[in-house]
């Protein structure tokens, strides 16, 4: 009896001297694992933008999990959490920046719990004010350049050209090539410029990369800023007004679309369907439809009461870069990374391609028709601008051997010109009916004169110095032979 007291004795004081060591002290969501969520996850999966629909923002948004479904299980080994922090589903998370054994632990501790929540479910513990902002580096240019032409609108009476570029519009007297003004404070590249239905006002799109879209709202004669629209996650590719001017329609890299209501600033709707950046969007003529174009290869007619999409046009092979409808509202023309034009046959129930043309060499930027609808214009990678005929595609002009990849288009209010803008930065108009050059409204900058480098000439080495060069021997003397 004494063994078998003196075994249950041993057994009972292990017991009670190991008990404590497995134990696990409560681990708190909002005092231990916030603060690893907020400097390692939310830069990628914050309530904005989350990437894989996956969120750490809140404790709600982290137990609904993201596309592959609820990161959560009841046991550490069965949770996709804990198997992303691993690596034993991978991509590893955070890419790049593991967490480390101790910060793993704790997301164990906190699973094997019960994943208990100790603040309020809905509650963003991390706000949108707590992602780190990407810092973009300042690279000093040593060479005098200009930025890029990006975006062309020649308004209805011929009278002021409209130039997108970095952080400033530019309004310019098409006949003088005279700067009228200039629209500065946009916050990155100005993407897509359109003037209002009665000339008075100017749309810019833009915003800073992978941060947010941003549209600025112009007053042309007095150069006043109405208001600045902002509410994409991303940088805005293009804008549209309605026929009406009452509402203006933004497409963003953020894959989506959206309708605002211009009186007010307001969100009015949100098209989604697109499955990539949308670089297009424009309204028909009749102002019940609106077309998009996406990075996913397709071209998207919506119904602009509802907001729902109605039909898909696909054929495209490549990103979609820009669209236009023509003024009778029965066609749209796609251009885009796979060098192709496309005509579209258009109505309110359905669509269907009319004609396929392989217009350049190389990625094609932008298309425009007249304001008679008579001509189309592209512009291409390829340093060209052509113009087409759009019953058949045929080509009317060549304006080629351009010093530069071709941005943007826009034709003159008359018909009769049509201006470029490339990636060099320079604007110029052509004359429709030649092709030739009519005015250069903003040139190259001239590059700096270099003078030559002044040569001295080398110091005469002194005797003994191992670094001189040896003198070239004289050549010797050979007498003549002796006849």
């Amino acid at each position: 009896m004494r063994v078998v007291y003196f075994g249950l004795a041993v057994s009972a004081a292990a017991f009670v001297i190991q008990g404590p060591a497995h134990a696990q002290a409560p681990v708190s969501f909002s005092k231990d694992l916030v603060p690893i969520l907020k400097e390692q996850c939310v830069k990628c999966h914050n309530a904005r933008q989350p990437q894989g629909g996956f969120a750490v923002s809140s404790f709600a948004l982290l137990e609904k999990g993201g596309k592959g479904g609820k990161v959560l299980a009841p046991k550490p080994e069965d949770s996709r959490l804990i198997k992303y922090l691993e690596g034993t589903l991978k991509p590893q998370m955070p890419i790049g920046t593991p967490l480390s054994k101790a910060q793993i632990d704790k997301f164990k501790a906190w699973v094997s719990q019960g994943s208990k929540a100790d603040v309020d479910v809905n509650a963003l513990v991390i706000p949108d004010s707590a992602i780190p902002a990407i810092k973009v580096p300042v690279i000093k240019v040593k060479v005098p350049v200009l930025p890029q032409a990006a975006s062309l609108a020649w308004s209805k009476d011929n009278k002021i050209l409209a130039i997108g570029t970095y952080k400033t519009v530019i309004l310019v007297d098409p006949a003088t090539g005279k700067t009228l003004r200039e629209l500065p404070g946009h916050a990155d590249v100005i993407h897509n410029l359109q003037f209002s239905p009665d000339g008075k006002q100017l749309a810019a799109a833009g915003g800073p990369p992978a941060l947010q879209g941003e549209v600025k709202i112009w007053e042309v004669e007095t150069g006043k800023e109405v208001r600045t629209i902002l509410g994409h996650n991303d940088f805005v590719y293009s804008c549209s007004w309605s026929p009406d001017g009452k509402t203006l329609a933004t497409a963003s890299y953020d894959k989506l679309v959206k309708i605002w209501d211009l009186a007010t600033g307001a969100e009015v709707k949100t098209l989604k369907d697109h499955a990539d950046a949308v670089y297009a969007v424009t309204f028909n003529p009749a102002g019940n439809l609106l077309a998009s174009g996406s990075a996913d290869r397709s071209v998207k007619v919506w119904d602009v009461a509802t907001g729902k999409r109605i039909y898909t046009l696909a054929g495209h092979g490549d990103i979609v870069f820009s669209l236009a409808w023509n003024p009778a509202g029965n066609q749209i023309t796609s251009v885009g990374a796979d060098k192709t034009m496309r005509i579209w046959n258009v109505n309110a129930q359905n669509g269907n391609q009319a004609q396929n043309t392989s217009a350049h060499e190389k990625s094609i930027n932008d298309v425009a028709y007249s304001p008679d609808g008579t001509m189309m214009a592209t512009a291409s990678d390829d340093k060209s601008v052509k113009i087409w005929k759009p019953g058949n595609g045929t080509p009317i002009q060549t304006i080629k051997d351009l010093p530069d990849a071709m941005l943007s288009v826009a034709f003159s209010g008359d018909n009769k010109l049509v201006a470029t803008g490339g990636f060099d930065g320079t604007v110029k108009i052509y004359n429709v009916a030649d092709g030739k050059l009519q005015s250069t409204v903003i040139d190259l900058p001239k590059a700096p004169e270099v003078k030559p480098a002044e040569v001295k000439p080398a110091a005469p080495a002194k005797p003994g110095d191992p670094k001189a060069v040896p003198a070239k021997p004289e050549p010797k003397k050979v007498d003549a032979p002796k006849k």
